[in-house]
């Protein structure tokens, strides 16, 4: 069916994409830091999903030109992201809408002790 996405196609296109940023480091992935990063200052309210430059619920912005790609301030590096959506179908015959962001962080940042790391961060 047109338009549909199986989850085949969603996880083949999902690993090609990583493989082809070449984020799939293990050792940075699991790798853990010293000090968290201080998240960006803008994101998102709950449960309106409305978009505040200040005191946010979520850290997060849209994966869309204008807005902050990455979710971690005083970063350095690459950042990759997307937004999904679709449908899929159950094995029972139901139809389900999906909208997934996705995005991977590789890079150096700023932590909350002030000092400089580099770890790689990732989220669906």
């Amino acid at each position: 069916m047109r338009g549909t996405m199986t989850r085949r196609r969603f996880v083949g296109m999902t690993v090609a994409g990583v493989v082809g940023v070449d984020l799939l480091q293990a050792a940075p992935a699991f790798s853990k830091s010293a000090s968290a990063p201080k998240p960006i200052p803008g994101g998102f309210l709950v449960p309106s999903f409305g978009i505040t430059p200040t005191n946010p619920d979520v850290h997060v912005l849209p994966p869309a030109i204008g807005f902050e790609m990455s979710t971690i301030t005083d970063f350095n590096g690459t950042v990759a992201a997307t937004e999904i959506q679709g449908t899929a179908a159950g094995s029972d015959g139901s139809k389900w809408f999906f909208d997934v962001d996705m995005r991977f962080m590789d890079g150096e940042y700023v932590g909350e002790d002030g000092r400089n790391h580099h770890s790689t961060f990732g989220f669906v």
